[in-house]
C-alpha cells in the first residue's frame, strides 16, 4: 500500500487510457446568414448586449420568456433573476448571452433560431451529461493541466468525454485564466484541455421566434 502512494506522488499526472468511441466532428453552423430579417435582428440584438442596454433589450424579450425547469417563468422574474433591474450594467446576463449567440445558430423544425447550433446537432447517442465539443480549431490538447505542458493532440469541434476518474476538479492555473479538464479522446487517450474551449450542450442555449411580425429572445435555459 505504501509503494501504491508513494508512486502516485511521485508520478501524480500519469494518465492511463480511456475506453474509445467514435470520432464525432460538429463543423460550425450559422443559419441566421439564410434570413435577411434574423440577420438584421442579430446584429442589433449583438449591439444591445455590447451596450448592455437593458431598455433596448426589454423590447426584444418575450413576455413569457422560458428560463427555468422550476416554476419561475415570465419576464418580470426572468430580470430578478439576472438582477437587472437594480444594476444592469453588472448583470451576468449580457456575458452569458453574447459567448452563447456567439457559436452560431441552427433553425429548427418549428422555424425558432437556437444557439448555440450543436444543442440542435448533437448525436443522440452522446450523452450530453457526459460529453463535450471542443469549441474551436485546433485546439490544443496537453498531456498535463499547464499550459507549457506538451502538446498530445489538436482537435477541432471534435465531442470529447469527461474522464469518470477525475477526482481533482477544477485545476485553475492563472497565468493562462484557465481551469484544466481531463478529458478522453476518441482514439482513448487522456489529456488536459481548457475548459474555455469545450462546452456541455446542456450549457445555456438561446431561442428565437418570430412573434407578430418582431424576433423576440423565449427561451433562456441552461441543465435539462
Amino acid at each position: 500500500m505504501f509503494r501504491i502512494y508513494l508512486f502516485i506522488l511521485i508520478f501524480p499526472t500519469i494518465l492511463l487510457p480511456c475506453e474509445s468511441f467514435t470520432t464525432k466532428i460538429l463543423p460550425p453552423i450559422d443559419h441566421s446568414v439564410k434570413d435577411p430579417s434574423f440577420s438584421k435582428f442579430k446584429k442589433e440584438f449583438l449591439n444591445i448586449l455590447k451596450q448592455k442596454d437593458v431598455k433596448r433589450l426589454d423590447q426584444v424579450v418575450d413576455p413569457n420568456i422560458h428560463f427555468s425547469f422550476g416554476a419561475n417563468s415570465g419576464k418580470k422574474a426572468f430580470w430578478l433573476e439576472f438582477e437587472l433591474n437594480q444594476n444592469p450594467k453588472k448583470s451576468t446576463l449580457w456575458q452569458l448571452l453574447e459567448e452563447t449567440v456567439g457559436l452560431g445558430f441552427f433553425r429548427n423544425e418549428e422555424g425558432q433560431f437556437v444557439a448555440p447550433y450543436f444543442f440542435e446537432t448533437f448525436p443522440s447517442e452522446f450523452d450530453p451529461f457526459t460529453h463535450y465539443l471542443v469549441i474551436g480549431k485546433n485546439v490544443n490538447i496537453r498531456e498535463e493541466p499547464r499550459k507549457d505542458s506538451k502538446v498530445k493532440d489538436n482537435l477541432s469541434y471534435t465531442i470529447v468525454r469527461s474522464e469518470a476518474d477525475d477526482m481533482e476538479g477544477n485545476r485553475l492555473e492563472k497565468t493562462s485564466n484557465c481551469n484544466w479538464a481531463k478529458v478522453c479522446l476518441p482514439s482513448g487517450s487522456v489529456g488536459f484541455v481548457c475548459d474555455r474551449f469545450i462546452r456541455s450542450p446542456l450549457e445555456y442555449r438561446a431561442f428565437f421566434e418570430k412573434k407578430k411580425g418582431n424576433w423576440v429572445l423565449t427561451t433562456f435555459i441552461v441543465g435539462d
